[in-house]
């Protein structure tokens, strides 16, 4: 019996009064930032010293420096690299050494990964086609791979006629041959630009020696140890076919728009209301839409603009095609007050410190918040989403509704922040929105340079650290300038909580937002978390994922007050 209702209690059987329910709206944000292609751990630099020969003058001998890189500390018989790579063993009848079993192929057009091919890989995820070569990933749902070691070993350096039987190359082969993996070169000044990359971005952070390395593995070693979308996606699709009780949608970072990016949805909510109640039905149909959407996630974005996203899928929940309602919030000018906080006409930053790109004219674009769909430059740019006016795929089913987003993210948000905080905290400022504690909030925008309290939302005190420490400007521009609340993310998921969102609805529609999290214990994803009235769930291994998505789900049924 104990075990019966624990089903129930994890929602994977109904109880009488869950079958009367109108089950959740739950949008999963899937990060689709570039970091999401890294491996959760990277593949080991473990060296011992003085194993790797010296450094040789010969391109195609070890210790070797040329087009194809530098073959410093290459190989697979260093026994500090041997030890480090000892989780896998090819030779091993054990699935869980050997890394037989495909990861994932449901919907994709290839396997990932084939365990008796190989891939191109760096040191921190698999090489990919839009910064490195050779290549193995490119349009993330397929995959290039070779069954033959002497064709994958000679694309590592271009098949240079100065490695034609070079003792590197013999030594690639030897190694997939008896290890099923090769640490190969690093990328150096001598590197051909097609055998290279990753050119590091002006606003970015040094690269780690691990993206510069390269590797060739077989692809049992990545279905041990996966990419970080890859361990997202699988979570997700396993999910779905769970059959939570909920409406489940998808939706990821939007395309570059300048300043805001609105989020894309890949899928709105499903099932649709008519199957939604009285009677939950989430049949084959829906689950293989949702799993289409969630393989439509392309992970390359270059920056994390979780607020922004936030905000859009706001905009996306409410009640904007029966009323206006958000345009009317969030139309230009919003006259945010000073220098330091985003619109139009009198906000604005300073300038971008790497790049030097202008700062002046911070969110002032007329349509910013509310932009439509257009093309630039032959690039589709879809817009703000709203609600569709197919009564039969709105949104909210009923009134008593739950709705939350939860965020699946792998760190803290950057390059993020067009979002207009000033018009958002003067709404909640107006409806005498309280703070956890029970203070009310308080914002004032005026002078934040020299403003010692500017209120706003940071709960970053809460957890280990001090509120200044998630005003971080490192590599993350824009920012505001107040001390405190230089960013806003945790302002917007607050915002979303403490707002009623639709007008065309009795109660109060509000946003929960939740946060999962691979890896990343960042006090600004906490801080989100709790301003946004939902749960923080750290992951650090992959099995645990579907579960913490679950548990975020089930913490999503009670409507916020």
């Amino acid at each position: 019996m104990s075990s019966f209702l624990g089903l129930i209690a994890a929602g994977w059987l109904p109880s009488a009064s869950l079958a009367q329910e109108v089950p959740p709206n739950i949008l999963v944000l899937v990060d689709s930032s570039e970091s999401m292609q890294d491996f959760p751990e990277y593949l080991p630099e473990a060296f011992t010293p003085g194993f790797s020969p010296p450094s040789s003058s010969r391109p195609g001998d070890l210790g070797g420096d040329g087009p194809g890189g530098h073959f410093l500390n290459t190989g697979c018989s260093d026994p500090a690299l041997v030890a480090a790579m000892s989780w896998f063993d090819k030779g091993s009848a054990d699935p869980a050494k050997n890394g037989s079993i495909p990861y994932d192929s449901d919907g994709l057009d290839s396997q990932f990964f084939d365990a008796t091919r190989f891939y191109h890989s760096r040191g921190r995820r698999l090489a990919w086609g839009g910064a490195e070569g050779p290549y193995s990933l490119m349009h993330f749902t397929s995959l290039t791979s070779e069954p033959l070691t002497t064709n994958i070993c000679y694309q590592v350096v271009g098949w240079g006629a100065e490695y034609f039987y070079s003792p590197v190359m013999d030594e690639c082969e030897r190694c997939l041959a008896t290890k099923g993996w090769w640490r190969g070169p690093l990328v150096s000044a001598k590197t051909s630009v097609s055998l290279g990359g990753p050119t590091r971005a002006l606003d970015a952070p040094p690269l780690p020696t691990e993206a510069l390395r390269k590797w060739v593995v077989k692809g049992g070693v990545l279905n041990l140890r996966p990419p970080k979308f890859v361990i997202a996606r699988k979570a997700l699709k396993d999910l779905i076919d769970s059959s939570p009780r909920a409406r489940l949608g998808v939706a990821t970072f939007g395309v570059d728009h300048g300043w805001y990016d609105p989020p894309v949805v890949h899928s709105r909510p499903l099932p649709d209301c008519d199957k939604a109640t009285p009677n939950f039905t989430f049949d084959a149909a829906d689950k293989l839409a949702l799993k289409r959407a969630v393989n439509q996630a392309n992970f390359r974005a270059p920056e994390r603009p979780i607020g922004e996203a936030l905000f859009g899928l706001g905009g996306y929940m409410s009640s904007e095609i029966k009323d206006s309602l958000w345009t009317n919030w969030f139309k230009q000018p919003l006259n945010p007050g000073a220098f330091g906080w985003p619109g139009c006409c009198n906000g604005g930053t300073y300038d971008n410190p790497y790049t030097g790109n202008q700062g002046l004219f911070w969110g002032v674009v007329s349509d910013e918040w509310v932009k439509g769909p257009k093309s630039v430059a032959g690039v589709y740019l879809p817009g703000q989403p709203w609600e569709s006016w197919d009564p039969n795929e709105r949104l909210m089913c009923s009134s008593t509704q739950a709705s939350s987003v939860i965020v699946l993210t792998d760190g803290r948000p950057y390059n993020d922040n067009t979002v207009p905080i000033t018009k958002m905290m003067d709404i909640l400022k107006a409806n005498g929105a309280l703070h956890p504690s029970g203070l009310p909030l308080t914002f004032e925008p005026s002078s934040p340079e020299t403003n010692p309290t500017p209120g706003g939302v940071n709960y970053c005190h809460l957890f280990g650290t001090t509120k200044e420490a998630c005003d971080y400007t490192d590599y993350n521009w824009p920012t505001g300038l107040a001390s405190t609340n230089k960013n806003f993310m945790d302002d917007v998921a607050f915002f979303l909580a403490h707002t009623d969102l639709r007008t065309d609805l009795p109660g109060n529609q509000k946003l929960r937002t939740s946060v999962v999290s691979l890896g990343s214990n960042s006090p600004m994803l906490r801080s989100i978390a709790l301003a946004g009235e939902g749960q923080f769930l750290q992951v650090q291994q992959a099995s645990h994922l579907r579960e913490a998505l679950l548990t975020a789900i089930q913490s999503s049924r009670t409507p916020l007050p």
